[in-house]
């Protein structure tokens, strides 16, 4: 998908986390050996001449994990919305490709299990995954909030930036240049309230508010900004700075790190990577 007329700018100063997790906790448990196993893998390919101290566990024993139903139908449910370079379709228009398509596959090889994608709006992910829908879900920011029903393991680091029209017609800068304006965000997002206390700050200092667009989904946020009923789209950084690179375009500046991952129904017990275990802000 190209996107010839934007370019990324701003960012926020705290971080969000996005993880990857299960439906149950069992299903999680066997996510979690699976891509352990894949991981080891890699290492000692890489690097053959260093020992690994434990052998990765055998896809006989990440199947004894899995639920019977699973067992038997071979097939993994994931939920996931169109966000490139995450998950996003070739230029089919049909194929789903992108980072985390390929680690699921990766996983699913490995327990010898089929996948069966949902390919929906950002805003229908949540309540998928809590109504037992869908097994995972892929690209969700972790916040405290979310944490209270679903269950986050740590993929990546991310934040938020600025998306604006190529060239900057706006000069829009830093969150400060957003008083006044119209920004576009998905519905649910953690931008939104980095979005609503930059609109607080506005009207303390006597500007005019941030007017909030919300659109159910990444696609239809670029298409508000492309046609000019939104002046910016307050994204994840990975996203925008990837729209942004791939048309060659400039990016100004950069967010702060944060985390991004899978997500799933609250397990009974939780487990974080260290990386991510600690927050400088949450959205």
């Amino acid at each position: 998908m190209a996107f010839p007329w934007i370019d990324v700018v701003g960012g926020n100063k705290g971080g969000n986390t996005v993880n990857r997790t299960a439906r149950r906790r069992i299903v999680w448990k066997a996510f979690v050996f699976a891509t352990v196993a894949l991981l080891v893998t890699a290492v000692a390919v890489a690097a053959p001449s260093a020992p690994t101290k434990k052998k990765p566990p055998t896809t006989k024993q990440l199947r004894a994990l899995l639920p019977a139903s699973i067992r038997k139908s071979n097939t993994l449910h994931i939920a996931t919305s169109i966000y490139a370079p995450v998950d996003y379709y070739k230029a089919d228009g049909k194929t789903l490709t992108g980072f985390d398509a390929d680690v699921m596959r990766a996983v699913a090889g490995k327990l010898k299990v089929k996948i069966k994608w949902a390919v929906i709006d950002f805003s229908a992910i949540l309540p998928g995954i809590t109504s037992g829908q869908y097994d995972f879900a892929t690209d969700l920011n972790d916040t405290a909030s979310r944490e209270q029903v679903v269950d986050f393991i740590t993929e990546f680091r991310d934040g938020s930036s600025i998306l604006v029209k190529k060239g900057n017609p706006e000069h829009i800068r830093t969150l400060g240049d957003l008083c006044g304006k119209t920004i576009v965000m998905t519905q649910g997002s953690v931008q939104i309230p980095i979005a609503t206390a930059q609109s607080a700050k506005c009207e303390q200092a006597g500007k005019s508010k941030v007017n909030q667009l919300l659109v159910p989904d990444d696609p239809p946020a670029r298409l508000a900004l492309q046609s000019g009923r939104a002046n910016a789209y307050l994204v994840n950084t990975l996203a925008g700075s990837y729209a942004a690179k791939t048309q060659n375009e400039a990016r100004t500046s950069k967010s702060s790190p944060a985390c991004t991952s899978l997500n799933s129904p609250e397990s009974s017990s939780r487990k974080r990577a260290p990386a991510c275990a600690t927050r400088s802000a949450r959205h």
